[in-house]
């Protein structure tokens, strides 16, 4: 899920810049957001969403990607 409109995503895909993605499988156990909270919030269902950032590299991304009880987090590019 997301809080980029479409045309913010396809800007970030076509400048080669990787994203963190939280697919349809979030329970909303906002281990992501502890863990990172300047990448990661909740939205009104209690379930993760990205924020919109130019650059997600150096922050802790990969280890929310690790800690999702899910796996709902992944990198996008």
């Amino acid at each position: 899920m997301w809080l980029l409109s479409e045309e913010q995503r396809k800007k970030l895909s076509e400048s080669g810049v990787r994203s963190p993605h939280v697919n349809e499988t979030c329970i909303g156990c906002s281990a992501c957001v502890a863990i990172c909270p300047d990448v990661y919030d909740l939205d009104d269902n209690g379930l993760s969403v990205v924020k919109e950032l130019s650059n997600y590299e150096n922050l802790s991304v990969d280890d929310s990607i690790q800690a999702c009880p899910v796996n709902a987090i992944s990198w996008k590019n």
